[in-house]
């Protein structure tokens, strides 16, 4: 009997240890309606905090085990909000995740909201105790996301307040917002600021548009880069190489439009691409992107036999990528109009040269369909038939 009573009075002691131990971290509500939590906040005259979770998000748990059952967390916490945790999965989640599409883009979702249920702050991913505590309170002190957009909105541009403002979107895990503001940021910095280190390191990866006025002064600027060690020149070089490269793709893909392959044409757009081409002191190693547009132009210009001899030598000196890129497009473009059975041949000769691309059924059944309908429009009907038996027996 003794030791029976012993023994619950042990468990006991634990028992209030645990309940301790449990009060001493944030005091969570849970899976609440988001009006009954604004409701509450209004009465008290708090702000609003909610840990956005799922059941599968390991620093949720990580948030959970070591951060919020901490006294100084929960001292902190439970004094300045109310707390509320939402599994994002369950149905009050998923409401709350379908208002704040915006702003909840990862697991946990760390979010401050005013009484009016507008965000203040948005914070992603696990943060040990006193940085979660000192992010929280610089945000509460003016260097939340919504002070900072709103600073934003009024012209600042200072380098302290880009630094603050990038931080505060890369805490929150806000990726098109940082982009947004590299943009607006570059649109309103003067040249001399643009080629400060510190700046262009926080915002100078989104020069991207080469139909963009900034990415023009960057090209402008390229020798002063160099001069004053803005950022390695072989890595900036190639940046806007491959802005100009993913703009020329875009302009020359044949485009499907009521079961026919079209060419878009933008003669403004390829003047700007093509002057930078131009401009051998700062652009090296632009064959590939000259022989895009010299194909998309012979095509718009009905040469088919130009065309054809272009493809096979660029081909050759693998100018053009994967034959699926460019090839096989622009030679099935050439079909809707070329009547020349000469040229029809060349183009099956040179398909047939080139590796049948298998990346699956579909790919491998077009590329052989194509050879076998420029035989048929050839005139080459036993052709045709080979390269069917062909496609059917690699399949």
């Amino acid at each position: 009997m003794k030791k029976q009573l012993l023994h619950l009075v042990y468990c006991g002691i634990l028992l209030l240890f645990a309940g301790n131990t449990i009060a001493q971290g944030i005091r969570f509500l849970h899976d609440e309606p988001l009006e009954k939590i604004l409701d509450m906040a209004r009465q008290q005259n708090k702000i609003i905090f909610i840990d956005g979770y799922t059941q599968t998000c390991a620093p949720c748990k990580q948030l959970d085990q070591e951060v919020f059952p901490l006294q100084k967390v929960g001292d902190y916490f439970n004094s300045n909000f109310i707390n509320v945790k939402y599994d994002l999965d369950q149905p009050e989640g998923k409401k709350l995740r379908a208002q704040y599409k915006d702003v909840i883009t990862g697991y946990p979702s760390l979010i401050l909201l005013d009484q009016d249920g507008k965000m203040i702050h948005k914070m992603g991913g696990f943060h040990p105790a006193d940085s979660l505590i000192a992010k929280m309170q610089a945000a509460l002190n003016g260097n939340s996301l919504s002070a900072m957009r709103a600073r934003l909105r009024a012209g600042e541009k200072s380098l302290a307040f880009v630094q603050t403002y990038k931080q505060s979107i890369e805490d929150g895990f806000l990726r098109e917002e940082s982009e947004k503001v590299d943009r607006e940021i570059l649109d309103r910095i003067t040249d001399e600021e643009m080629l400060d280190p510190k700046m262009w390191s926080l915002v100078g990866r989104s020069v991207s548009d080469p139909y963009s006025p900034v990415f023009g002064r960057v090209v402008k600027n390229y020798w002063g880069f160099r001069m004053k060690r803005v950022t390695d020149l072989g890595m900036l070089e190639f940046q806007l190489r491959t802005a100009i490269q993913n703009a020329a793709d875009e302009m020359v893909k044949p485009q499907e439009k009521d079961g026919k392959l079209i060419l878009k044409q933008d003669p403004a757009k390829e003047a700007i691409l093509s002057s930078y081409l131009n401009d051998d002191d700062r652009f090296k190693h632009t064959e590939a992107i000259r022989a895009l547009f010299n194909v998309h132009r012979l095509a718009l210009n009905n040469r088919w036999a130009e065309l054809t001899s272009a493809l096979k030598y660029y081909n050759q000196i693998h100018a053009l990528g994967s034959p699926s890129k460019i090839t096989y497009p622009y030679i099935r473009y050439m079909m809707q109009y070329c009547k020349d059975k000469a040229v029809l041949t060349a183009a099956a000769t040179l398909l047939s040269a080139m590796p049948k691309e298998k990346m699956d059924i579909m790919d491998h059944d077009d590329n052989y369909n194509t050879i076998i309908k420029l035989c048929v429009l050839a005139g080459k009907k036993k052709e045709a038939d080979r390269y069917a038996a062909l496609s059917k027996s690699n399949r």
